[in-house]
């Protein structure tokens, strides 16, 4: 039984990491064009808001930015998951009744509980990791942006 969960958890493994050299790239990609198009839309909508057609505008924008917050979220959701599902293999390995082990097996269910310690990730162009957190950062530096424009105006 143990063996089976070994060969299922460095499938797993092997999984994560083919999924994360396909990713990596496509995030990074992703997660700029994002970021210029939040940004070009906040811009948008702040100049907007001195003209005559302002809610015609803003109208038209909304639906635009809106997406894309949604495309950034999803993927910074499917990071989080990745992670919390990882933290949840140790999880379970600890909650399992390794207490009445043999000590050779309980060997082997330390080692799956300290890898499990490293969270599998996906990241964005291999430099930052895909979470809720990062998607909250990317959030508050485009509120900034809009606040910025906000006191030129």
């Amino acid at each position: 039984m143990i063996k089976k969960i070994i060969r299922k958890h460095q499938r797993i493994i092997y999984f994560i990491e083919n999924m994360e050299t396909l990713y990596t790239l496509i995030a990074l990609l992703q997660f700029v064009s994002n970021v210029m198009m939040i940004c070009v839309l906040g811009f948008s909508i702040i100049t907007a808001l001195g003209s005559p057609s302002t809610t015609e505008k803003i109208i038209r924008s909304l639906p635009y930015y809106s997406v894309t917050n949604l495309e950034a979220f999803i993927f910074c959701y499917a990071g989080e998951y990745l992670i919390n599902k990882s933290k949840a293999i140790g999880y379970a390995a600890y909650d399992s009744a390794w207490y009445n082990m043999e000590p050779k097996d309980r060997h082997i269910l330390l080692f799956i509980i300290l890898k499990s310690q490293k969270c599998s990730t996906l990241t964005i162009g291999k430099m930052m990791d895909l979470s809720l957190r990062r998607f909250t950062s990317i959030m508050n530096s485009a509120g900034s942006f809009i606040s910025v424009l906000l006191a030129m105006q």
